[in-house]
């Protein structure tokens, strides 16, 4: 049986035809070049009813290229790599497959989505994340589907590996919203087509950017002067060299050139004096990087030149680039230098965006480990007294309030609103506060000086909650560069928590705002309602809080007082260790494979998860002062809105003490909540133990009809079992359901 049918041409049947021409012959795949003028709901209609994927219509094509696999429109075919390509546009698909395929970059695989109605972006995105070949990502999107989906499926993709994102006409969002969207997930965006090519360069290749500016070095002005200029249009710090750097670059100068943020010997000058002085940059450490910007000149040995450059970044752990101007002969040099795993550029502006990416990824890298929750658990807001206040207020048509029909709500998230301006406050100015609604994004928060027009692009800066002290912090910076302020802070992160957990503010704008040192504000309160009663905790918001929700503090059989807790990013080292001190059978009863200790990219995945799509329940104890990983549960949402499959380790020395099934039940409770029809997993066929537990916990077992040996283990989540899974639990009413 075919794996795949690809429709390329004319057919005189209805696409829901071929759809059901498919499923009769059991072909999973259809590949769609053509369009189709049926109704799109009719189309997945068919997918669905005789279950065939669907790729496209309008799609440019597939390429596989390791595999020797390729059904693509482009006229270049692409090159073996490891770079994956998602494009909703061919021609931009084919644009760029053309351009790294003379720069020598080459990909794993090529996707040309077209107008997708079966298969969307966030699929081949959490293909590709999981793809070993594919070690990067670039995307170029037109339509983005389901939000939370999308940012979802990113999320996990930018995890563990770099994902850059170009969008047309921002997708249909704000801008700012979009660019604070993507900051989450730790992916770049580009805002255009020259910044996948950026990308393209340094996303193979570049290693990790240490602290530290970047310093150009090169054999003429000029490159080096536009290099330095586009440096300053995009914020890239350039090093001015200290003291003592500088006496040690001009020493290895001698008089051949002149030493600066940008660093320029004579173009007679031999190879080894550019290395050495990168090699003398690069051992300071306010320097992070060196750029060598080199124009072809007869008197370079480009050989000795290539050798060097190789070496010297072998020898670094920090980044080295090149930038070689130029065609004929330098073309074939930059592949040469790039399939060697040093970033290449061919113009001195994309060498500055390549570094700005990186900048920008690792920054963002560092805001996606964030996992804040919305603060009302932590500090026992009553949520459902606020909640009821503002539907007593839009039940009696008042969907405008004042600052007085809202005291009752602010107090309850202890604001401390006054209602006279004050001379003394602590910021140097009053601030310009407020949450509104992005129509893809959901709500948004924008921060700005108060007086400046907050709703031009460069004067507010813009997150979306939940935010905690990290974001903060980052969104203080964007919108007052330089300023610090604990009180500031303290106040994003309560408006925050009310934004996250009140979802009737479809807007709310705190102007005028003055923090004073007694902990009072003062603000110019303007607020709009709208019900919101049918929406699920959160289920407003475009990216989910840590479910505190889902902490508890349990006894086991022997007396001993843990926690369970859904797992967070710190917890990372714990989880390794915890798998690295399983017995050698339990790792293979828990992985079904021989593995001694988790890799990194493992450990990423299964501390850094996205509470969205799957969930890890962990119990932890006490011991020394330090908190021991004693177990975890977890589950991953097939994406069918119905299914997950599950897994359950408990260490060695913690078994036999009811912990497995304690976070089983819990888990079971998480699955129904996010409305899982069905729990299911893939246990050994020799592990007898797991298989009895999980019949004694309501489980059926089946043999997997492909592989003798093993067995699928599979629950229906109907209301009846988790009623009894409540009962066991000992939580008698379901009226705490959401909480529990």
């Amino acid at each position: 049986t075919p794996d795949l049918a690809i429709l390329a041409g004319e057919d005189p049947r209805p696409l829901t035809k071929i759809i059901e021409f498919c499923g009769e012959h059991s072909i999973p795949a259809l590949l769609i070049f053509t369009g189709s003028q049926e109704d799109p709901e009719a189309i997945l209609k068919a997918s669905r009813q005789f279950n065939v994927r669907l790729i496209g219509p309008n799609s440019f094509g597939m390429c596989r290229p390791k595999q020797g696999f390729s059904a693509w429109l482009g006229l270049t075919q692409p090159i073996p790599g490891r770079l994956a390509l998602l494009s909703q546009s061919g021609t931009v698909a084919s644009a760029l497959v053309d351009w790294a395929t003379w720069q020598g970059i080459g990909f794993s695989q090529v996707v040309s989505m077209g107008s997708p109605i079966d298969v969307m972006p966030s699929q081949v995105l959490d293909y590709l994340s999981n793809d070993f070949e594919s070690q990067s990502i670039l995307m170029y999107l037109q339509k983005i589907g389901s939000t939370t989906r999308f940012l979802s499926s990113l999320r996990a993709a930018s995890r563990s590996k770099p994902v850059a994102v170009v969008t047309e006409h921002n997708v249909g969002a704000d801008p700012r919203v979009l660019d604070a969207a993507l900051s989450r997930t730790g992916a770049v965006r580009g805002r255009r087509l020259n910044d996948l090519v950026a990308a393209a360069s340094v996303m193979t290749n570049a290693r990790r950017v240490k602290d530290g500016s970047l310093m150009i070095i090169g054999n003429g002005a000029g490159p080096g002067e536009l290099a330095a200029q586009r440096a300053s249009e995009v914020n890239v710090n350039l090093l001015t060299p200290n003291d003592e750097l500088r006496s040690k670059l001009e020493g290895i100068m001698a008089g051949r050139g002149s030493v600066g943020s940008v660093t320029t010997a004579w173009a007679s000058c031999e190879a080894d004096l550019f290395v050495d002085l990168a090699e003398a940059a690069l051992a300071d450490k306010e320097c992070g990087a060196v750029l060598l910007m080199l124009s072809p000149t007869a008197l370079i040995n480009m050989v000795s030149l290539y050798d060097q450059v190789l070496q010297l970044h072998k020898k670094q752990k920090k980044l080295v680039m090149v930038c070689m101007l130029g065609g004929g002969n330098m073309v074939a040099m930059r592949t040469r230098i790039n399939e060697a795993g040093i970033p290449t550029f061919r113009t001195p502006e994309a060498a500055i965006e390549g570094f700005q990416f990186l900048v920008q990824f690792h920054r963002n890298q560092m805001l996606a480990k964030q996992m804040p929750d919305s603060h009302a658990f932590r500090f026992n807001i009553d949520v459902a007294a606020a909640r009821a206040k503002l539907k007593e207020l839009i039940k009696a048509g008042n969907k405008t309030p004042t600052a007085e029909d809202l005291k009752e709500v602010f107090d309850l998230f202890n604001f401390r609103l006054i209602t006279r301006r004050q001379t003394n406050f602590l910021l140097q100015a009053p601030i310009h506060l407020r949450a509104f609604r992005d129509p893809v994004f959901g709500p948004a928060i924008g921060l700005s000086l108060e007086g400046a027009n907050q709703w031009h692009h460069q004067t507010e800066a813009v997150a979306l909650p939940p935010i905690n002290t990290v974001l903060s912090k980052d969104l203080i910076n964007r919108a007052f560069p330089g300023v610090e302020s604990f009180e500031l802070e303290d106040l994003l992160r309560g408006f925050s928590t009310m934004i996250c957990e009140l979802p009737e503010f479809e807007y709310l704008e705190l102007a005028d705002v003055r923090i004073h040192e007694s902990g009072s504000i003062f603000a110019d309160v303007t607020a709009r309602l709208k019900s919101s009663a049918k929406l699920r905790r959160y289920e407003h918001l475009a990216i989910q809080p840590y479910p505190r929700q889902w902490v508890k503090q349990v006894t086991l059989r022997d007396g001993q007082e843990i926690t369970i807790r859904p797992i967070l990013p710190r917890d990372a080292n714990a989880m390794a260790d915890f798998v690295k001190n399983l017995s050698h059978e339990s790792r293979y009863f828990r992985f079904i494979a021989n593995i001694s200790e988790l890799t990194p990219r493992m450990v990423a995945s299964l501390s850094h998860i996205d509470y969205d799509r799957e969930m890890a329940l962990i119990a932890v104890t006490e011991k020394n002062g330090e908190q021991v990983l004693m177990g975890a549960s977890r589950f991953s949402d097939n994406f069918d809105d119905q299914s997950c499959e599950f897994a359950v380790v408990i260490g060695d020395e913690y078994q036999g003490h009811g912990l497995a099934a304690l976070l089983m039940r819990r888990l079971m409770l998480v699955a129904n909540f996010k409305g899982i029809k069905e729990m299911k997993g893939t246990v050994l066929a020799e592990n007898k133990r797991m298989i009895d537990f999980c019949r004694r916990i309501g489980f059926t077992i089946k043999r997997d009809p492909d592989d003798i040996s093993l067995v699928t283990a599979y629950v229906r989540l109907t209301p009846k079992f988790i009623e009894g899974v409540r009962e066991k639990l000992g939580i008698a009413s379901k009226a705490n359901k959401t909480v529990e």
